[in-house]
This record gives structure tokens, sequence and C-alpha cells, in this order.
């Protein structure tokens, strides 16, 4: 699949597009804030996809602790008349100052509107967000009947590995895998490399293949560069075609 954050410079329907000629199955669509879609564009959408057989697989993000629950049930609806099956969430509620149980409540508030629309809700980890890790994500994934979604960058830097994406898997929460590339050290600055330096699977020095090794093939993968030099250097169209024939030369 094609992340939202790989064409973020892209109208929905010129991803849906570019998605189709690169030869991707499926995308994921950022429909917060700006890019927010009233029901009847999001139903010719929806029937553009199907004309392209491109599947709409997630919504994107519905940020907990800085944008409103009502939010979050707008974009589950907007989810529901693209066909998709997921809404994508984190949660910017520091823990340090509110723990995991502000996050829980949260969540399972937004899973539940979720729900009302026949979509299920989608919890990612970061450095810079809550959950930190991969054991508390899961575990806020069974209390509020979500999902997990793993960003390759996100649990790398967070010094985490297969063991540890073993265990997700095992405990049945994973939803699916975000991956890219980047060097192997890592930087000082983990939300300037996330959003702008991201590198085509294949062209770093993340283990890749260790961790993809342990992800079950039913198990969806969403390639998500988000790079400001491929931005400069690639139309959409192109960077979409480029992306495609890096994940399968890197075998993904």
């Amino acid at each position: 699949m094609l992340a939202a954050g790989s064409l973020l410079d892209a109208s929905p329907q010129a991803l849906l597009e570019a998605a189709a000629a690169a030869g991707f199955e499926g995308i994921g669509l950022r429909l917060s804030h700006d890019h927010a879609l009233d029901t009847a564009s999001a139903a010719q959408l929806a029937r553009q996809a199907t004309d392209l057989g491109v599947v709409v697989h997630d919504v994107e993000v519905h940020r907990i602790g800085t944008t409103s629950p009502d939010e979050a049930t707008m974009l589950a609806h907007t989810a529901a008349v693209l066909g998709a099956a997921h809404l994508l969430v984190v949660s910017d509620l520091d823990i340090a100052v509110y723990g995991l149980a502000a996050t829980e409540d949260a969540l399972g508030d937004v899973a539940r509107r979720c729900r009302a629309e026949g979509v299920t809700a989608a919890l990612e980890y970061m450095a810079f967000t809550t959950p930190r890790s991969s054991a508390d994500a899961v575990a806020l994934a069974r209390a509020t009947d979500s999902v997990v979604v793993v960003d390759v960058l996100h649990h790398q830097r967070l010094g985490e590995g297969t063991t540890e994406l073993g265990n997700v898997v095992r405990s049945g929460t994973l939803g699916w895998v975000q991956i890219c590339d980047a060097p192997a050290a890592t930087p000082t600055d983990l939300i300037d490399e996330a959003r702008h330096h991201r590198l085509p699977p294949g062209q770093g020095e993340l283990p890749l293949d260790a961790l993809l090794a342990v992800v079950p093939t039913h198990i969806p993968l969403s390639v998500e560069v988000q790079s400001d030099h491929l931005a400069a250097r690639f139309e959409p169209a192109a960077r979409a075609a480029l992306l495609h024939r890096a994940c399968l030369a890197a075998g993904h």
C-alpha cells in the first residue's frame, strides 16, 4: 500500500491515480483538518477508487489531546463512506503528565465512535507521542478493542527490534506495518527525521528484512516515505512509481 505520508502534497484524487498507475493495491488518506472531505466528495472518491481498482485501507489522523472527539466521529464517518477499515490515531497527551490512563480513556471513546461507523481505531506509537513502546500500545489496543500500527522507523528509534515486533504479532493486535528506510544512527531530532527525511526501502540501514520476517504475510505493509528531498525532485506520480519500484527491489 501507499501511505498518505508519502504524497502529502497530492490531492486525494491525485494520490489515488498515482497509486494505481504505480501498481499499488491500496492507499491511506490523510483527511484531517485542511484535507477534510464532505460526504459527497468522499462518495465520489470511493467511486474513483473502485474504478481504479485501489482499496482505501485507512484514513488519518485523529490526534488525541489536540483535536476534538467530534473530529474523530467525522473522520470515522468519512472512512466508512470510503470503505476504509481503519482510522489511524495518535495521542498527544504527554505520558509524563497524564500517564497511560488518560490516553486509554480517550482512545476508548474514539474506538466506540469508530465502531458506530463500522471502522476500527488503529493506534500508532512513537518516541514523541503516547504510548512510547509497543508493549504499551498492545495493552491500550486490547483495553479499547483497537489495533496497533507499527511504523518501523519509530519502532527502531525506540530501541525495539524483532523480539518486540514478534510480541505485537503474537498479541493478535497488529493492524498493519508502515515501512521506510533510514540511516542506522539515531538523529537528535526524531520528529524532523520522521516528517522530512525518510528514505525509500532498501536505501538505508534499518533492519527491514529481519523485522518483516516476523510479520505474517497477511498483514498489510504500507510504504510511508515523508521526504523533502524526494518531494523537491519528483512529482507525486513519479514519486509513487519510485517507491513502488524500491519496495519491489527490496523484496517488500
